[in-house]
């Protein structure tokens, strides 16, 4: 009865917040995004892109995260990928890990800003990052990871505990499967750069933002 009673309590609550976030992500709709990125010639290689668009209806789960854990201002970001050079990316979409043009996000109504690693200067880390990305191509989309990270966000955090233990860490953590940003953490990760204190599953585009090891990259 009692463990009834906590699952109800506990469904209530999720509810409650994913309303919230809705809520939320309706009031942020006035916020647009001025500094964005037309001119790939300002990236360099193992810069990470973020994209986003103005419409609230764009990938909106993943405004529902933004707004409910960041600021409202930061509700586009719903997209990251690794930039390799010469136009290029390397992302996690549905499709699985490919190499995609970074041309197709500047020129079809997409934000699109980057942040650059601060301590990384060495060519051969950057080339080894975009590599290993490389080496994931046709690597499928991680959906359980990133239900999982919808969930962690929705579930109020007095309850974020749950998904701190180790079997539900490894039921997230799916072998040779990725979505976007976990992509880009396990690259830095694997490339002894770690750039997250927490399971890649658990980050998501926006937390880049706030990195204290991300500088991010002037639009000029």
């Amino acid at each position: 009865m009692v463990m009834v009673w906590g699952l109800k309590s506990l469904l209530f609550l999720f509810v409650s917040l994913f309303l919230t976030g809705l809520v939320r992500l309706w009031w942020a709709r006035k916020y647009t995004y001025d500094l964005s990125i037309k001119d790939p010639a300002v990236l360099r290689k193992g810069d990470m892109v973020l994209t986003g668009k103005q419409s609230i209806r764009d990938s909106w789960y993943i405004q529902v995260g933004n707004v409910l854990t960041r600021k409202l201002k930061h509700r586009f970001w719903t997209h990251a990928a690794l930039y390799a050079g010469e136009g290029k990316l390397w992302e996690a979409q549905p499709e699985g890990v490919r190499e995609a043009n970074i041309a197709f996000y500047l020129e079809n109504g997409y934000y699109v800003r980057a942040f650059r690693h601060r301590y990384i200067q060495e060519v051969k880390v950057l080339d080894d990052l975009v590599t290993w990305c490389a080496s994931k191509q046709r690597d499928g989309y991680d959906v359980r990871g990133a239900i999982f990270y919808a969930c962690s966000t929705l579930v109020p955090l007095g309850f974020n505990f749950i998904f701190d233990t180790s079997w539900l860490a490894k039921l997230a953590n799916v072998q040779d499967k990725y979505f976007c940003s976990e992509l880009i953490v396990e690259a830095f990760e694997e490339n002894g750069y770690p750039i997250s204190p927490f399971d890649a599953w658990r980050v998501k585009p926006s937390d880049f933002i706030s990195n204290p090891v991300l500088a991010e990259v002037s639009p000029s």
